[in-house]
């Protein structure tokens, strides 16, 4: 009996000592959480910003409005399972680090294809330029297949082939400045 004693009071002992220092995880993640975000239930900016990665990258978030509800919560607990993270729907560094790192890639990504974008746009521009070489003569023969009447064929822009250029234009949508450019002569070339 004196043992059951003493095991009972080592055990209350041990609960009012150890007992008040148990923290449920969850309390802890959030208190983790708010030490590297700040305040997760009021517009934080770096939970929205955290809203618009995982919409990025297709986790449904709820609203981006820098609040941490159930459906972030939700969001963050299926991006830490995709990269092999605990899932506890809180932020940590870990998870911080690799939301910023989705995020840092996609942006260099989105430089690389606007660079090739920007560089083929200019190669075509380039190529369109040196492409455009009708002669006078050319106008008029393409003017006249395509039935705008530009007088006689002598090379010469006069006010008759003027004219039918931008008779031409206007059939076309195009600007009728009377002038030829790339965008007429890529219409009008088709009558050669």
């Amino acid at each position: 009996m004196r043992d059951i004693r003493y095991i009972v009071a080592s055990i209350m002992i041990l609960v009012s000592f150890y007992g008040c220092n148990i923290v449920p995880k969850s309390v802890q993640y959030q208190r983790d959480e708010e030490k590297l975000v700040g305040n997760t239930d009021i517009n934080n900016p770096k939970i929205e910003e955290v809203q618009v990665i995982l919409r990025g990258e297709g986790y449904e978030p709820g609203n981006t409005d820098g609040k941490m509800g159930k459906e972030t919560r939700d969001a963050i607990k299926a991006f830490q399972e995709s990269i092999g993270l605990k899932s506890t729907g809180y932020l940590n560094k870990t998870t911080l680090t690799q939301l910023e790192d989705v995020r840092r890639t996609k942006d260099i990504l989105e430089s690389k294809r606007d660079y090739a974008k920007k560089a083929k746009d200019a190669k075509q521009k380039d190529a369109s330029r040196s492409e455009f070489k009708p002669t006078t003569k050319d106008i008029q023969l393409a003017l006249k297949n395509a039935g705008f009447d530009p007088g006689s064929q002598d090379g010469k822009i006069g006010p008759r082939t003027r004219q039918a250029i931008k008779d031409y234009q206007k059939s076309k949508g195009l600007v009728p400045d009377g002038v030829v450019g790339p965008k007429t002569w890529a219409s009008l070339s088709k009558y050669l």
